[in-house]
């Protein structure tokens, strides 16, 4: 009797002292991601970001996700290596400026490649965000699939000095 009156008040105390066993995980905790996505006729491009706030040196993950949403075969013809482009631009006074590209180079060979109908392929970049980028301002993020759909998604992102 004694033992199981210890163990019921050990049990107790682990939970009022929020021992960890049965705590569940806060929502605040659980990663989201910044997410953005176009449609075209015949595809859906959409990016995703961990966040929109960056620092000088940290890497952006960004990931790339194309769908053929269409009953055909889209065929993509790159000019280039690259599969897909990322471009970086801060707006001064008037219009968007070029601030850099990703990847930054690529081979100049033709990629043929396709998507069947439903298909979905995913691609990952990691994009370092330069200490010479403009900072504590918006940056508009664009990425477009090279030789397909003429596509982009774009996303706003900020870069905030350290």
């Amino acid at each position: 009797m004694r033992k199981s009156a210890i163990a019921l008040l050990l049990a107790a105390s682990l939970l009022v002292s929020g021992c960890g066993f049965f705590r569940k995980t806060p929502a605040s905790s659980v990663p989201t991601m910044e997410t953005n996505s176009v449609k075209g006729d015949s595809m859906t491009l959409t990016i995703e970001l961990p966040k929109r706030n960056f620092t000088p040196g940290e890497n952006i993950n960004l990931r790339i996700i194309a769908r053929n949403t269409s009953d055909k075969t889209i065929t993509f013809k790159s000019p280039t290596s690259a599969l897909y482009k990322v471009q970086i631009f801060h707006k001064p006074a008037m219009g968007w400026r070029w601030v850099n590209q990703y990847p930054q180079a690529a081979m100049k060979i033709t990629k043929t490649w396709s998507l069947q109908p439903g298909q979905s392929i995913k691609y990952n970049q990691f994009i370092p965000v330069g200490r010479d980028w403009p900072m504590d301002e918006a940056l508009k993020l664009v990425v477009e699939l090279e030789g397909g759909p003429d596509l982009q998604c774009p996303m706003i992102i900020y870069a905030t000095a350290e």
